[in-house]
């Protein structure tokens, strides 16, 4: 939680991305979305993408988006049904093969802790590349009213869940160490220095994920890292957001179904941490 509210000296700011935007890079990547995904009425959302390698082996990424406040259980349904990313997640073909191609839910520990693994086809010449993450999830109720995913890489001498590599193929682990983190949004996030104003409203809450990935090379080539850097990581989190919109405006059956089934064990408990985040702001 430290981490991900810290201050981001030395990282290098890719840019801000509002709705329009995200929509323009995913036109050519949505598999299963409808053409229209959000009302006209919504207010774009706002979303910082940072990164900085610490070295040439690792590559760490920050991303802050503010969400209404309604869009944070259909965000975290999106999150936590592991099973369901291959349906919505883009994948590349051009100009290198990038992109999940499967992803199995080991393990499920309590509400919405689990282990999952995530298979991904990787640029040529490279192994197949497969990440084996075991999610956590918590809260802070008592003191900020934080709600976080804690996500760390597992492995076979460290956690007996964890399956063994393929066999029938040339499979590369690597690892990731991150977490997202969703809360009230602070006070001045809306005029930092150096950012474009944006509009806050009183119940929006702001949605940071971050982590560090080594992905298992001697280093990591300058295009590969440019091309995760700038088209890569902003796909990736518009498909995340704008599918969760469209669970949010009930144009996801397959989600919904899946929410309905778990509301009273995880959905309604949900509501009821968001409401408490809010609580001194409501009365």
């Amino acid at each position: 939680m430290a981490r991900l509210k810290s201050p981001l000296e030395g990282w290098t700011r890719q840019r801000s991305m509002t709705k329009s935007v995200s929509g323009a890079m995913l036109s050519a990547f949505s598999r299963g979305a409808s053409s229209t995904s959000t009302s006209t009425a919504r207010r774009a959302p706002e979303t910082r993408i940072y990164y900085k390698c610490d070295d040439e082996r690792t590559l760490s990424v920050r991303v802050e988006t503010v969400i209404e406040r309604d869009l944070l259980v259909p965000l975290l349904s999106v999150l936590n049904e592991s099973e369901l990313y291959s349906e919505w997640l883009p994948r590349w073909t051009t100009p290198t093969r990038l992109g999940v191609r499967s992803s199995e839910k080991v393990a499920q520990v309590g509400r919405c802790s689990q282990l999952v693994v995530i298979t991904c086809d990787a640029p040529w010449p490279l192994e197949t590349r497969q990440v084996v993450l075991d999610a956590r999830a918590f809260d802070d109720m008592e003191t900020s009213g934080d709600i976080g995913v804690l996500l760390r890489t597992r492995d076979c001498e460290d956690d007996d869940r964890v399956p063994p590599k393929p066999t029938d193929e040339d499979v590369t682990r690597i690892d990731v160490d991150g977490a997202f983190l969703f809360r009230r949004v602070p006070d001045g996030w809306d005029r930092v220095e150096g950012e474009e104003a944006c509009d806050v409203a009183r119940d929006d809450i702001l949605t940071t994920f971050g982590f560090t990935v080594d992905p298992k090379l001697e280093y990591i080539p300058t295009w590969l890292l440019n091309f995760i850097v700038r088209t890569v990581i902003g796909t990736l989190w518009g498909a995340f957001i704008r599918v969760a919109e469209e669970v949010r405006d009930g144009k996801r059956p397959i989600h919904a179904d899946v929410i309905a089934q778990k509301r009273a064990v995880l959905y309604d408990w949900i509501e009821e941490r968001v409401e408490r985040m809010f609580i001194d702001k409501l009365e």
